[in-house]
């Protein structure tokens, strides 16, 4: 599990260094962390001049002597920090430093110090082994293809003789020398390879946001397509429950349809009781008494009584809404009332147009 554990971090910072190296150089500096440092400015009259410096801030912690054994190292450190891990930056004054400008092919960009270190000899005049060097590139010509790198050196005696006096009062370690004025990214050493400890690092933040950023990415279109789908879902039902609906009422209409259509066959073709009716009353005289009207299709019988049953068939033959009128039994008297009882039928004509 430790392996595993291991390779998850590698490819992090693997990861992280890769995201910091594509950045610009003007957003490099909000995704760079600084660890905290104790800085010795050292002065020509060998006094030192202390100062904390965390998250980018510098504050004073006082002055002291080289020549002090009363100083501790834990008055230099502010107390919320003394268990925590921190660097000793010893900071050389610039009289003390050798400073140089050489222009180099850029193909020793990223040896740069290795470059320098094995042409100390020809450059200053001291040996390699003998100095403690440090070398940033300040310009870039990408169309000439050339750096111009600035150089810092420093004799090696002098060097030691400072950390020498700083173990004398205690502070057994130094993790990096810097320049005073200079890049905060200097580190003199003998070899030209600092200590990548002391390195400004690069934030995670920016990676944890990269990823956060990156499982939204794939989450959202996800969740997105499937409210989507849950929607389309809920829109197809409704429309298969109104289709139903529709379909219903679309099948009631024809229905209703075909019943009015099958009335108005019906009233066209065959004649309505009532309208009958109604036209017996216009057309049969006032002495005429009817006992029961029958209607089969356009069939019309109709029996009763009348002071004149032979003048009927005259009467309804002469109506355009009758025809074929006759008597369906022998007319008969009423002797209680001597009027004529009869059976008559008759064709009913339906109107045309």
């Amino acid at each position: 599990m430790s392996d595993i554990t291991q390779q998850i971090r590698n490819f992090f910072a693997w990861w992280s260094e890769g995201l910091y190296k594509g950045l610009p150089d003007s957003l490099r500096k909000w995704v760079q962390t600084d660890s905290a440092k104790l800085i010795l400015q050292l002065k020509p009259d060998d006094s030192i001049d202390a100062a904390w410096y965390q998250n980018g801030k510098q504050h004073d912690r006082g002055s002291f002597s080289l020549q002090d054994s009363t100083i501790e190292l834990d008055d230099l450190v502010p107390k919320k920090a003394r268990k925590k891990k921190y660097h000793i930056d010893l900071r050389l004054p610039q009289k003390q430093v050798l400073f140089l400008q050489k222009k180099f092919p850029e193909n020793i960009k990223d040896n740069l110090t290795q470059a320098i270190r094995y042409q100390i000899d020809r450059l200053t005049p001291f040996s390699s082994n003998n100095v403690y060097f440090d070398a940033i590139v300040s310009q870039h010509d990408k169309k000439d293809k050339n750096i111009i790198a600035d150089i810092f050196v420093a004799p090696r005696g002098l060097v030691e003789k400072s950390i020498s006096n700083l173990k004398n009062l205690g502070i057994n370690h130094v993790d990096m020398i810097s320049v005073s004025g200079g890049n905060q990214q200097l580190n003199l050493t003998t070899d030209g390879i600092p200590s990548a400890d002391t390195q400004s690092k690069v934030s995670r933040t920016p990676l944890y946001f990269m990823l956060a950023m990156l499982a939204l990415s794939l989450i959202l279109p996800i969740i997105y397509k499937d409210r989507r789908i849950d929607q389309l879902d809920t829109a197809i039902s409704e429309l298969r429950s109104n289709a139903s609906e529709q379909l219903a009422i679309r099948d009631k209409l024809y229905e209703a349809e075909e019943a009015l259509s099958f009335l108005k066959e019906k009233r066209a073709s065959s004649p309505m009781a009532l309208d009958v009716v109604e036209t017996l009353a216009k057309e049969l005289p006032k002495d005429t008494w009817l006992e029961r009207l029958e209607l089969h299709n356009n069939i019309l019988e109709i029996r009763g009584e009348s002071e004149k049953a032979l003048a009927l068939i005259d009467l309804l033959e002469e109506s355009p809404s009758f025809s074929k009128v006759k008597f369906n039994s022998p007319v008969s008297l009423n002797k209680k009332n001597n009027r004529d009882k009869f059976h008559l039928q008759a064709t009913v004509e339906i109107p045309r147009g």
